[in-house]
């Protein structure tokens, strides 16, 4: 059994979540090649709707400046995919089962209600950055998604949507494919 990680399914501290609030907007801001929104002092919920903004913000802004979406959809997963690693280092995860539990619990800590099967099928019946993003900044933000599900998941798996909330569906379905070498 994971002590740890059984723990943090129970509770996460608002501490502990805004700390990785905080890595995942430098992340996020290493890939968009800019600074990472100021987010000290502020409440988790606070501190997720301006990281929000400031994605799509970011989003919108390469959008505007014609910058080669595929790169920085790379970008973006790539810097996902470590932030992944760590935390499933920092859990000790040693398999798929554990993995998918991380994951839950990484996207139960910043507001989005995410199930992952054991196939593979994803469904997010609640997202807080739903009243944030368009489509557009859905689809980009969402190599995000792949490369934290695929550096948890233990070296690669790819994401695809078949339904998103912020295209006016009543919740976002996909389908995520660990790749083979994972745990």
């Amino acid at each position: 059994m994971n002590i740890r990680l059984r723990l943090a399914e129970l509770h996460v501290p608002a501490r502990i979540r805004l700390e990785k609030i905080r890595e995942l907007a430098a992340l996020t801001a290493r890939a968009f090649g800019t600074a990472p929104p100021p987010l000290a002092d502020r409440s988790v919920r606070r501190a997720l709707e301006d990281y929000a903004r400031f994605t799509r913000e970011s989003a919108d802004r390469t959008v505007g400046d014609k910058a080669d979406p595929g790169l920085l959809a790379a970008g973006l997963r790539r810097e996902a995919f470590a932030f992944g690693r760590k935390l499933a280092a920092e859990f000790g995860i040693r398999d798929r089962g554990e993995a998918r539990r991380l994951i839950r619990l990484a996207y139960r800590a910043i507001g989005i209600d995410l199930r992952l099967e054991a196939d593979g099928t994803v469904l997010v019946s609640r997202c807080c950055f739903r009243e944030f993003y368009t489509p557009g900044t859905c689809r980009l933000i969402a190599s995000l998604d792949e490369g934290l599900m695929a550096g948890i998941g233990g070296g690669g798996g790819r994401l695809e949507f078949s339904d998103r909330l912020t295209s006016g569906e009543a919740a976002c379905r996909a389908r995520f494919r660990f790749e083979e070498t994972g745990p």
